[in-house]
Parts: structure tokens; sequence; C-alpha cells
């Protein structure tokens, strides 16, 4: 092979058992920077270092992309949870404590939480990812803290709260906080630290959940 050949072989080369796992990290990388409307499979192809009739090969559109690469980054967290759930033998305090700080360091170490940001700012133009979305991780992840929730209640350890919003308001506390710090650290200074957030979602989470003296279960 001349140098001029080396120098005119594509960028994608690589070993001929390039697996899927490496197309759907290089698609997390381009949808959260891009967004789900600009992002090319072009690109997604390029980033892996695979052909886009590679990626063809196991995904044949962007929309099956991006579902799998959802199921992948979030899902599979959601079902790992839900397993450990399953065998927790601890208090339902101990037990939801657990669940908020494995999601916490999940979706900071990964920046899983721009993924939210995105599927909110887009489903207006593509409402079938947001259902897609809602029904995947939203919706089976709030079933998960809702039942740890009422097994605290059903114990006496956790009271009622009105309207469910118990589970329904912990994944808004958790994800607006990563996502203030992802992106506005930069214009406050006087924010905490991440440790310090989490340790104040926790504060003030516990505090309006725990059951109050002279209250039973409900």
């Amino acid at each position: 092979m001349s140098a001029n050949d080396i120098g005119n072989s594509p960028k994608w080369h690589r070993r001929p058992e390039a697996r899927p796992e490496e197309i759907l990290e290089a698609a997390a990388q381009v949808f959260m920077e891009q967004g789900y409307a600009a992002t090319k499979l072009e690109e997604v192809a390029r980033r892996a270092g695979v052909s886009k009739g590679t990626l063809y090969l196991y995904f044949d559109s962007k929309e099956a992309l991006f579902k799998e690469m959802v199921r992948a980054r979030l899902v599979v967290g959601v079902a790992a949870a839900e397993e450990r759930f399953a065998q927790h033998t601890g208090t339902a305090r101990q037990a939801l404590e657990e669940l908020i700080r494995a999601w916490w360091q999940s979706l900071d170490k990964s920046g899983m939480c721009r993924l939210s940001q995105l599927v909110t700012s887009e489903m207006h133009k593509f409402p079938e990812l947001g259902k897609f979305y809602h029904d995947e991780v939203t919706r089976r992840a709030r079933r998960l803290v809702g039942a740890i929730i009422e097994r605290g209640v059903a114990r006496g350890e956790f009271r009622a709260v009105p309207y469910d919003y118990g589970t329904r308001g912990l994944p808004g506390l958790v994800l607006h906080a990563l996502q203030t710090l992802s992106f506005f650290t930069q214009f406050d200074p006087t924010i905490p630290s991440r440790e310090q957030v989490l340790e104040g979602i926790l504060d003030l989470y516990f505090n309006g959940l725990l059951a109050r003296p002279g209250e039973g279960a409900a």
C-alpha cells in the first residue's frame, strides 16, 4: 500500500468485529451534543469508526438507534434497581436512599441527565419518542419508587403523600439538580458541591416523607 493509499483510507476503518455497543456509545455522545433532530447517522457511524452500511446492519433507522441507546443506557439501570429491591431486606428508607444514591451516581457519571433534557426539549416535535421514553424509563422508574414508598407506608416508616407526589416529585428533584450542576455552575459561584446537593435532596425528601408523630399509615 502506498503512502497515498494510506492517506485516502476511510477514517471509519477498524477491526471487522466492531460491536453494536460501540455504535450505541457514539450515538449517546452525538444525540446529547446535537439533539435528536440534528443528529445524522453518518456522524454516528463516523464517531463509532464504522461505515454507515455497518450501522444499518444493526439499526435500520435513527429512531431505532435512539430507542436502543435509551434501553442500553437507562432502562438497564432501572432493571438492575428492580432486581436489587426485590432482594432488599432492610427498611424502606434504606432501600429508597440506596436507590437515590445509585441513580444520582449513574446519571451524573454518564451525563445521562442531558438525555432527559433532550427528550423534554424535542418531544413536541417527536411525540412518539416522548411516549417511548415515558413508558420505558419514567413510568418504570416511578413504579419502582412507588413500590418502595408503599412498603414504607405499610410499615409505618413513611406517611402517605397527597396525589402520589412522593413518587412523582423524586425524579424532578434529582434530574433538575443534576441539570443545574451540569449547565449553570459557571453562572452561580455559590452553588453547593455535588455531594452537598445530593445530601440536600435526601434531607429535603425524607423529612417531607417520614411519618409524623401521631400519624398512622394511611
